[in-house]
């Protein structure tokens, strides 16, 4: 008998407490949408208007649209934002403002090397950004008036209506090669190095009409326009090995 009573004791203790357990899940959630009127909000981010909409009138809330915003985390038309924040416990009927992505405004400078400024005008305009300054530059490897780089250089993030400095190739200059025939060979290099040329090969001859050491011959010849930089073979008068 005794040990009957223990028996019936302890069944009594966990069916009271299994009952007092699920009275306090009914407090803290059920009663919370429904007796208290009190409700926990949803996250919104990420869902369309017309999702959260039937979101909020399922909680007994309120959905109010405060406006879009950039961002580029979130896709645009999907909601990027919420006050009160998810999580917040508000009163049912209670409004929530979200504010809709237009998505990112941020885009990439493409590459317009070897471009003219027309297409480059186009390509730019269809990524919502536009030419700034216009600057030129000599360079010896993109063909005059093309564009050589710009300013912030290919692949930079930029923001939608930005101005974009393109630098346009002004190709190289053209110089007259300078006449250095009947020079001793130091001047003739003086010379040419003083017009912007570079010595290249030096070849040695006989001679009945130079003295040792004078140009007696050089390529290209004098007159003739070449770009900066450009070689310009000499060939000195020497005299036979005694």
């Amino acid at each position: 008998m005794y040990y009957n009573g223990s028996r019936i004791f302890l069944i009594s203790f966990l069916v009271s407490l299994i009952t007092s357990v699920i009275v306090c899940i009914l407090f803290f959630f059920v009663l919370p949408i429904g007796q208290t009127g009190e409700v926990v909000i949803p996250d919104f981010t990420g869902s369309t208007y017309e999702q959260a909409l039937v979101i909020a009138e399922n909680r007994g809330l309120l959905l109010v649209k405060g406006g879009e915003e950039e961002n580029e985390r979130i896709p645009e038309n999907q909601i990027c934002r919420q006050v009160p924040l998810p999580g917040s416990i508000v009163r049912r009927k209670s409004s929530i403002t979200v504010y809709i992505s237009k998505g990112s405004s941020a885009v990439m400078v493409p590459e317009l090397k070897g471009l003219g400024l027309s297409e480059a005008t186009i390509k730019l305009n269809e990524l919502g950004l536009r030419i700034g300054d216009i600057k030129t530059e000599e360079n010896a490897t993109v063909d005059k008036d093309k564009i050589v780089t710009t300013q912030p250089p290919p692949n930079t993030k930029v923001k939608k209506g930005d101005a974009i400095t393109i630098v346009l190739s002004g190709g190289t200059e053209m110089i007259e090669v300078p006449r250095v025939i009947g020079r001793a060979l130091a001047t003739a290099k003086r010379i040419i190095e003083e017009r912007g040329f570079v010595v290249g090969n030096v070849a040695y001859e006989v001679s009945t009409e130079f003295d040792v050491g004078i140009v007696m011959a050089q390529n290209p010849r004098a007159g003739a326009k070449l770009k900066k930089g450009s070689k310009i073979d000499l060939t000195v008068a020497t005299v036979l090995d005694q």
